[in-house]
């Protein structure tokens, strides 16, 4: 039951964004407007005050950042060699689908309802340190395979640096460990007003993502779709979980790492593979397919986590 009462909240928002979508409640227009909400406004005020709140040596731990994107570039690779003999448009697709996390829109609800708000600094550190190494994996792996085009790869990269650094998730972790590193506090009137638009993310962004579930779009790629899902929601938070059990993490500090790793497909993937000439057909299923999955999936990853 308690795994039940953490995680069927999450999926029943994201289930109703679903509903609202099928009933025309939400266009494509009004989710994007939603969701881009989230992720300038919302989302960045939540990793602020998170982090703003987190003393400095809580929040950040070098060792689990260097393990995540170890792991992360193995993942990347194994899948991205796997996949040689698939085309170049989709074979950029498939590593990127195999470990671009969607920690921001279905992580942070599962953490806050499963360690508490005390959790929010810790995950908000790894989400912007992570984001950052996505973004660069993400430039790797899906131009790699148009290699010959040299000048497209080197405008590629400079476009990946200027959205990474200008990236609002990461603007946000770093105003808050900025903060906190100087051992300031935020006044009380903006502290509150930023709780007030942080606590609209989580809702807004589940039913941003149920809204965005067009599950026709998995028939035609259901077979690259389940291999990557389980290479995603399987392979990619066990690598992480192994890595962090032989450092002697326990806890927390070993627990939403691994959550936030065992989150399905982020749908910038589907975004990043139609700007950078990735297959985006396929990219639209990875993101629905390991969304539909990961109900079972995150279910699984706390349990064994709480109980074992």
């Amino acid at each position: 039951m308690e795994i039940i009462d953490i995680i069927l909240p999450v999926f029943l928002v994201i289930g109703l964004g679903y509903v609202l979508r099928l009933a025309k409640y939400l266009g494509d227009e009004t989710n994007t407007a939603l969701s881009r909400l989230v992720f300038y406004v919302a989302a960045p005020a939540l990793l602020f005050h998170g982090t703003s709140q987190t003393p400095l040596q809580r929040s950040v731990n070098i060792q689990t950042l260097l393990l995540l994107a170890a792991v992360t570039v193995v993942i990347g690779v194994a899948v991205y060699i796997a996949c040689a003999r698939s085309s170049p448009r989709r074979r950029g697709v498939l590593a990127q689908g195999a470990h671009r996390s969607n920690m921001v829109f279905v992580g942070l609800p599962i953490i806050t309802y499963a360690y508490g708000e005390s959790a929010l600094g810790p995950a908000a550190v790894l989400i912007g340190f992570m984001v950052v190494w996505y973004n660069l994996l993400a430039v790797l792996f899906l131009t790699l395979p148009h290699r010959q085009a040299g000048a497209g790869i080197s405008k590629a990269w400079i476009d990946a640096a200027v959205k990474t650094i200008s990236n609002p998730l990461i603007l946000g972790c770093a105003g808050g460990l900025l903060i906190s590193a100087l051992g300031l506090s935020v006044p009380v009137a903006p502290a509150r007003a930023l709780d007030l638009v942080g606590r609209t993310a989580l809702p807004l962004a589940l039913v941003s993502v149920g809204a965005g579930l067009e599950f026709g779009k998995l028939r035609a790629e259901i077979a690259g779709a389940a291999l990557v899902s389980f290479m995603k929601l399987v392979v990619y938070p066990a690598m992480v979980y192994a890595g962090l059990l032989a450092l002697h993490y326990d806890g927390v500090d070993l627990e939403v790492p691994v959550i936030l790793m065992a989150t399905p497909t982020a749908v910038v993937s589907y975004i990043m593979a139609k700007e950078m000439d990735g297959d985006e057909k396929l990219a639209g299923a990875i993101v629905i397919g390991s969304t539909a999955a990961s109900i079972v999936t995150l279910s699984g990853w706390l349990a064994l986590l709480r109980f074992f």
